[in-house]
């Protein structure tokens, strides 16, 4: 009896092995991240809380039609950032690599709808670092602030989307941070740098509201 059954878990392992699809393409879409600095003094930090970013890069996936589930990977290069108090621009350059499990009901090449969740890892590729330094008015006294981003962050995605023509792809995600993106700390100083004052330090995160298209080939 069990060798019966083990035979039949491998033959309907091979079975689905051999109806798997594997496809390959290109994804691009648009970040709308929400930054989140949690500080008494957070409207020091930035001027708002939104920022509009862009993400591309190649995709793969693996599916197995009948049972619906496959696996959804990619590598994008992909900008974040945040508009600082000062009206300057902290923009962030990373590599991502999201990893999806899917899950796809429809009429097959025609039209599908699906859902997918999984993790993703981002790695900061541009400056890791900014600082600004503006003095009080009516005073001597000199503000400084810097913001430190980490060279590695993790998160989580859930999101839904079409697929239509057995091409092309139409999702929206939202990305949920697990990790601080980095620190926000806030100094004061009276005659030099080097005798600047910690007034106090924050945490930054940042949740992504994106939007895709991708084109399998």
């Amino acid at each position: 009896m069990k060798k019966t059954l083990a035979v039949i878990c491998m033959a309907a392992l091979c079975c689905t092995s051999a109806m798997a699809q594997f496809n390959w393409g290109i994804r691009g879409g648009v970040n709308m991240v929400d930054n989140d600095i949690t500080a008494i003094n957070a409207e020091n930090a930035q001027s708002k809380d939104s920022y509009t970013g862009f993400f591309f890069g190649p995709m793969a996936e693996i599916q197995v039609p009948i049972l619906g589930i496959g696996l959804d990977a990619s590598l994008l290069y992909q900008q974040k950032g945040m508009e600082l108090s000062d009206k300057e621009t902290m923009k962030q350059q990373q590599i991502a690599v999201p990893l999806y499990l899917k899950y796809s009901l429809g009429l097959g090449n025609l039209a599908s709808v699906f859902v997918q969740g999984g993790a993703q890892l981002n790695y900061n590729i541009g400056d890791l670092s900014s600082q600004i330094e503006e003095q009080k008015a009516g005073s001597e006294e000199i503000e400084f602030r810097e913001y430190v981003l980490k060279k590695n962050t993790f998160s989580v995605n859930v999101g839904a989307g079409v697929k239509v023509m057995g091409h092309l792809q139409a999702a929206v995600n939202y990305n949920i941070p697990t990790t601080k993106e980095g620190t926000y700390e806030y100094f004061t100083k009276e005659d030099s740098q080097a005798n600047k004052i910690k007034e106090g330090a924050s945490k930054m995160k940042q949740s992504t509201l994106q939007f895709s298209l991708t084109y399998t080939f």
